[in-house]
């Protein structure tokens, strides 16, 4: 099947999952009809939307096998010498792996990967030579691979520095798929409890040609190792971020242990999660399931929502309670400020305001998506102040009752929100820190939550880092300098790649259309356009300020409601003109016709050379073509 999809698809898994798609898609189909429900309904186009998203996001992962045990000195060069049993000693390929030990065992520093571990050969266990000599060069939690051509009778590992860490250790035998055989004649601390053994205790699952699937990439070097310290109470890793979406993702490695499903896995559900939440709001705003359902599918159709879901980072928990907390407000903002029961007023606020503190700590890009629930409030708050004012002075009935309940509600409504806005998200904020051991012999308290926020601020107002596939806040406008996270040459002209970046058809078009979009709203005062075009610019304008190294991947808060004004801009076209609907579905296949396209950059599907060159349509897109 996956020679089959490569030759016909230059994707090796495409064909797999059309056939799974397919299957699924009739099982909700019959499931419907069984059931006597409408397939014209919300619930139709939220289930087949999201299952065929998440077929596609879950679809290769990450395996849930890799090395779990470590090797860790409790003293400087200890080290295990193995004998090859087997008859020809000879072996063309190292394999290592490290990640993290028990930080809390050292009290000097952080137990982690690499750091100078070298790796020696002998044919008598007398004269040595260097194989290889381990660093941090590799992915934390991925594998260093070392080619060459060695004889060596006898393998030895040496500790040069106590804070070094190898899960695993392998050797592969010359012009074969098999591994050495190791017999451990020396071990030189045999009393230590991470005994030297654990580096050849999981040879069976060593990966021949590792990839994206088996080792982490990318900012998987930071956050899963947070994570793994949450979830196994040690001593962490300075952060740069707030810690809630990195306890999300330990509940991930809880649940699956310390391997890429696991620190994926919540991530890939949060985005599948994204969906259905994206089509209430759509629901809210333009009250019409075909403009849900387009909407929908044209963010499912996105390449950030799928490359950002299946990478261990805070981009998905982020972009979710973003959208969460948007739509409370939106529920807020469509309510009668006298006429709405006060309250479910009161609940569509507070929920709003929970939402955003967890966003915030998240990540703070939820703080710039805070200011558009502000603007959204205050904007419902003075328009009915405005007309209190107006209304003062008439003695209708219906005018005198809405002076005398906006009076009511008022100031009760602003000290309201002062909790829900303020006290509970800084409390929610705090707090989160506490099942975090992020203050290496110290404990939670206000000031090291401040403290911890001071050091994130000093970091990224003063990082001087560049890095080849960053990126400005006007390239992202228009996809002109994707971020490459991820690169497997696995010879034959075949590869596996990943990128970040947007569909071109959703990013070109959305441009034009937020435009549009403001432009109407001005001129006819559309509630829906004020929610778009607030919501698009708090999330975008903040970056147009920050002068540090940023990438592609900072566009997603935006995307959400660039993909909003398509549909707004496409309810306009349909209202004008007989044949929207069908130009509305070309534009949709279109889009999903793209995603299909690129779905081996976007995921790391084996691909050919030839078939990245031709998805290279920039100068500035590079694949590893």
């Amino acid at each position: 099947m996956k020679n089959l999809s490569l030759t016909l698809f230059a994707n090796d898994q495409l064909l797999s999952i059309l056939v799974l798609c397919t299957f699924v898609s009739i099982a909700i189909y019959i499931l419907f009809k069984l059931l006597k429900k409408s397939r014209k309904s919300d619930i139709f186009s939220i289930v087949m939307i999201t299952a065929m998203y998440a077929i596609i996001s879950l679809w290769q992962l990450g395996t849930t096998q890799i090395p779990q045990t470590w090797w860790q000195p409790q003293t400087t060069t200890e080290f295990i010498t193995f004998e090859v049993v087997d008859e020809t000693p000879t072996f063309d390929t190292v394999y290592a792996i490290g990640g993290e030990g028990d930080n809390n065992a050292l009290e000097s520093g952080y137990q982690v990967w690499f750091n100078n571990l070298q790796v020696l050969g002998s044919q008598d266990n007398k004269t040595w030579e260097t194989i290889t000599v381990l660093n941090n060069d590799s992915s934390y939690m991925g594998w260093n691979v070392t080619k060459g051509d060695w004889n060596y009778r006898y393998i030895s590992l040496v500790m040069q520095d106590e804070t070094s860490v190898i899960h695993e250790i392998a050797f592969k035998k010359t012009g074969s798929d098999e591994l050495l055989t190791l017999n451990p004649i020396t071990l030189s601390n045999p009393e230590n409890p991470y005994s030297a053994m654990n580096i050849i205790d999981e040879q069976s699952i060593v990966p021949l040609v590792p990839s994206y699937f088996d080792s982490s990439y990318f900012d998987e070097i930071y956050h899963p190792r947070n994570a793994w310290e949450i979830a196994n109470n040690q001593y962490m890793y300075p952060s740069v971020h707030p810690l809630l979406g990195t306890s999300i993702i330990a509940l991930g490695i809880q649940m699956f242990g310390m391997n890429p499903f696991g620190w994926r896995i919540m991530g890939a559900l949060f985005g599948i999660m994204i969906l259905p939440l994206f089509y209430l709001i759509l629901k809210k705003l333009f009250n019409n399931r075909f403009l849900s359902t387009a909407g929908t599918t044209l963010f499912a159709a996105d390449f950030m929502l799928i490359t950002t879901s299946r990478i261990g980072t805070l981009e998905p928990f982020s972009v979710f309670f973003i959208l969460l907390m948007t739509y409370f407000m939106i529920q807020y903002f469509y309510t009668s400020f006298t006429k709405t029961p006060f309250k479910k007023q009161l609940m569509w606020l507070a929920l709003s305001g929970i939402s955003m503190g967890v966003a915030c700590s998240v990540k703070w890009t939820g703080c710039y998506s805070a200011v558009a629930l502000a603007i959204m409030f205050f904007t419902h708050f003075f328009i009915n102040y405005f007309k209190f004012n107006k209304s003062k002075s008439l003695t209708d009935k219906e005018s005198v009752a809405f002076c005398k309940e906006f009076k009511h509600r008022a100031l009760k409504i602003i000290l309201w929100c002062i909790l829900f806005f303020v006290i509970i998200p800084l409390g929610i904020y705090a707090l989160h820190y506490v099942i975090t051991p992020v203050w290496k012999n110290d404990s939670w308290s206000i000031k090291n939550v401040i403290d911890h926020s001071v050091y994130m601020y000093d970091y990224h107002a003063n990082l001087e880092a560049t890095h080849p596939y960053q990126s400005t806040w006007y390239q992202w406008l228009f996809d002109i300098r994707p971020i490459w996270y991820y690169y497997s040459d696995l010879g034959n002209g075949l590869l596996r790649s990943i990128a970040c970046f947007n569909n071109p058809v959703v990013t070109v078009t959305g441009v034009f259309t937020m435009l549009y979009t403001a432009f109407h709203t001005i001129k006819t005062k559309s509630q829906a356009g004020f929610i778009i075009v607030i919501g698009y610019l708090a999330a975008l304008l903040p970056w147009v300020l920050v002068t540090r190294c940023v990438f592609s991947y900072h566009y997603y808060p935006s995307l959400p409601f660039l993909i909003m004004s398509i549909v707004y801009c496409i309810q306009l076209l349909i209202n004008k003109m007989k044949n929207g609907k069908k130009i509305t579905i070309a534009y949709v296949i279109v889009a999903i016709v793209l995603f299909v396209i690129f779905l081996p950059v976007l995921t790391g599907f084996t691909t050919t050379k030839e078939y990245v060159n031709l998805l290279q349509w920039l100068p500035s897109w590079y694949f590893g073509g």
